[in-house]
This record gives structure tokens, sequence and C-alpha cells, in this order.
């Protein structure tokens, strides 16, 4: 990705990338437009977003010192251990080797509980759980990536590679989804079902 600037009815000329702690944007002229420009495609999908600076501002923004904060799970913690394989298996996208069955539930997990979850795969996996949040243990039996930190809904398993996560369900009981999120594997029903009880 690049950010480029034209003034009103110039041709544009190109920036340089740009960090993202840069504002290409805040010291753009009046008149200016400047776009983010995905630069691994041609065609329609090259133009991502086109800014008009058409006043100026004062900016009274800030980043604080610390985004947020949460408080960590302990393994201790941890009623029960579940594995979820995430594999090619048969021509077909399965978790723990079964194709998705809307009438089957994988795991049955109490709210109000943390379960550690492990996840495995063959491939790449951005493993996706709907309802519960967890935080990434370990990752190939070593500490989490600092990528890793906070509360998550998704998390990058690598080919070949063992993630463990601490979910914790609370909200609401109800069956809900885990699943890949690469587009082409959900679409061929790389999912399964949880029912927390």
């Amino acid at each position: 990705m690049r950010l480029s600037r034209s003034e009103e009815g110039s041709g544009g000329s190109a920036w340089p990338r740009v960090s993202a702690r840069t504002s290409l944007i805040h010291w753009s002229p009046v008149g200016s437009h400047v776009t983010l420009v995905n630069t691994a495609v041609h065609g329609r999908m090259r133009q991502v977003m086109r800014f008009r600076v058409v006043r100026k501002e004062k900016d009274v923004s800030h980043i604080p010192a610390r985004l947020s904060r949460y408080t960590a799970l302990h393994p201790a913690s941890a009623v029960a251990t579940r594995h979820f394989d995430f594999r090619r298996s048969d021509d077909a996208w399965t978790i723990n080797g079964r194709p998705f069955s809307s009438s089957e539930v994988m795991a049955r997990p109490r709210l109000g509980t943390v379960e550690r979850w492990r996840f495995t795969s063959d491939f790449h996996h951005p493993v996706h759980l709907h309802l519960a949040h967890f935080q990434v243990l370990s990752r190939g039996g070593r500490a989490p990536e600092p990528t890793d930190a906070g509360w998550k809904d998704t998390v990058d398993v690598r080919p070949y590679e063992v993630v463990d996560v601490l979910v914790r369900f609370r909200g609401y009981r109800g069956r809900y989804m885990l699943h890949c999120h690469n587009l082409e594997h959900e679409d061929m029903a790389m999912m399964a079902s949880f029912q927390v009880v």
C-alpha cells in the first residue's frame, strides 16, 4: 500500500510509502486529494480509498499511553481441555476429521466457565469463535507472540502449529460456531458447532 497525493486539477504525483504514524492528510494543502493505493494489484481494486482535503482543522487527537487493560486468565482456571484439528481430509476441509453437520455439536462448555482449547492444523487457518472470547496461552509450546496479547475472537494457526487458548464462556447459552476464517474454507463448510449450556 502507498499513499499518493494530487492537487485539484493536476495529474497527481506519487508519494513514497509512509508509516502508520505519518499523517499525509494532516499536512496536505486544502484542495488536495490523497489516495490509498494497493500496489499489489492492478485495475479497479488498485485505488482503495480517496480523501479530499476541504478545510484546515486543528488536530486535538492524542494516543493514550495505554490503549486498554485486561486481566489475564490462568491455566488453572480451565475446567476442561478440548482439541480441534483443522485439516484437509478426504477432499474436504474438516475439523477433527469430520465435515460440518448442522446436527452435530463438538463441545458443550458451561456458561461462566473457562476451557483450554488446542487448535492444530495442516495449513494456514485463522480460527474464529462466535460469542466466546479467548486469550492465547501458547504457540508451539512457547510463549505467545506480542500480537497474540489481549482478548481475541480469531487466532492465526499456521501450518503444523499447535496453539493453546483459554476460552471464557459468558453472556448467553445457545449454539455457536467455530470455523476457519479463510473465505474458501468457510465456504466449503470448515466449521463446527459448540453448545454453551
